[in-house]
């Protein structure tokens, strides 16, 4: 074979070889594609903007309640963001259910049947914190709402929510129930659950809330409306509410304590294994101040 033909087969195989490592790297390209695990996807937090109270419209006799509560320095704080009345680990929370009573309390003072008549949740990821807005006032359906209370879950879903309901309607024998707010929110979650910030963020909780308000049909029929507002205050239990009970009481399975000298309502419940919350429900009591000689049901 001469050289120029010699020349002419050492470039063609050399093009063919060039060939042949392209299309390898080509089949390795798309395998390696389909093989790829995604990176997360990175959240971005929106700007918050409250609700302004002055941009509401309310009634001439109707009154707000506002307030907040953040979780930031809390013991699993996602947990703690989602205690809108107590926690029973540590008694922290916003209380609002109390604080919208008292408010529907007064506009039975005033002489009306008292209702929620707006509500309004707003959740700050990136402070942990919880707004609230609640408009009381006269009752525009005919009935007297006395009562509201409410359970919810952090991350359970609704299944954690439905299981704590009947029992809840429990602590209200002779009222009627109304679902009047439910809160179902994804909150992007900034910080894990001992309340260290994270430095991205991927996942959501999920904050759901029921709320509910209670009526009592008796109100202007068997006892005026004066009468019950001075007769049964706000904090008054449900079982103590006077009518016919249309369903199983909750009661305490409890046993009694006499309060000795040095007490505090924490000691007693870590010696009894229960909570603050508990004591004070089982007992009626408003605050934490307890006297010696006072005896005390602790629930278990």
């Amino acid at each position: 074979m001469s050289n120029w033909n010699l020349n002419w087969l050492v470039i063609i195989c050399f093009f063919l070889s060039q060939f042949v490592c392209f299309a390898q790297v080509d089949e390795e390209s798309q395998f390696s594609d389909t093989t790829v695990i995604p990176a997360k996807v990175l959240l971005v937090v929106p700007p918050f903007q409250r609700i302004l109270a002055d941009t509401l419209s309310i009634g001439e006799f109707d009154e707000l309640v506002i307030d907040s509560y953040c979780a930031r320095q809390m013991p699993a704080v996602y947990d703690a963001l989602h205690s809108f009345q107590t926690r029973q680990m540590d008694n922290f929370g916003g209380h609002l259910n109390d604080k919208v009573n008292l408010g529907l309390e007064n506009i039975r003072k005033k002489g009306f049947k008292s209702d929620v008549k707006q509500f309004y949740i707003q959740i700050d990821p990136k402070t942990l914190t919880v707004y609230w807005i609640a408009v009381v006032g006269p009752s525009t359906d005919g009935k007297c709402y006395v009562r509201v209370d409410s359970r919810g879950s952090a991350g359970g879903g609704l299944p954690a929510v439905l299981k704590q309901l009947n029992r809840m309607h429990g602590y209200y024998p002779t009222l009627a129930e109304v679902k009047f707010y439910e809160l179902n929110e994804n909150v992007i979650k900034c910080f894990n659950w001992n309340g260290d910030t994270l430095k991205e963020f991927t996942s959501f909780v999920n904050i759901q809330q029921h709320f509910f308000k209670y009526a009592d049909a008796q109100i202007g029929l068997s006892i005026s409306l004066e009468e019950y507002t001075k007769k049964y205050p706000f904090h008054t239990s449900g079982n103590n509410l006077p009518g016919t009970k249309n369903r199983p009481p909750v009661t305490y399975n409890s046993k009694k304590y006499k309060v000795k000298s040095g007490d505090t309502l924490s000691e007693i419940a870590q010696k009894y294994h229960t909570s603050v919350a508990k004591i004070k429900k089982a007992n009626g009591l408003r605050s934490n101040t307890i006297q010696i000689g006072q005896v005390l049901k602790i629930p278990r």
